[in-house]
């Protein structure tokens, strides 16, 4: 188990995105942005960048001058 400390506004934030989501645990949603996050620098396999909607990465975008 890992804890982290965030400020109040981005706890705001992200209770509102679990509620926009619903995620039935604000760990679910925390989850999802962090493999979202990495998958768009291309840390992920093809694979799981495609299941979480992933298709043109941060990585990629640069190498064609965007």
């Amino acid at each position: 188990m890992t804890t982290i400390w965030l400020p109040e506004d981005l706890v705001e934030l992200l209770d509102r995105l679990k509620k926009d989501r619903k995620d039935p645990t604000r760990s679910d949603t925390v989850r999802f942005l962090l493999l979202k996050a990495l998958a768009d620098l291309s840390y992920l396999p093809k694979e799981t960048k495609k299941a979480l909607g992933v298709t043109t990465t941060t990585k990629e975008l640069a190498s064609d001058g965007r």
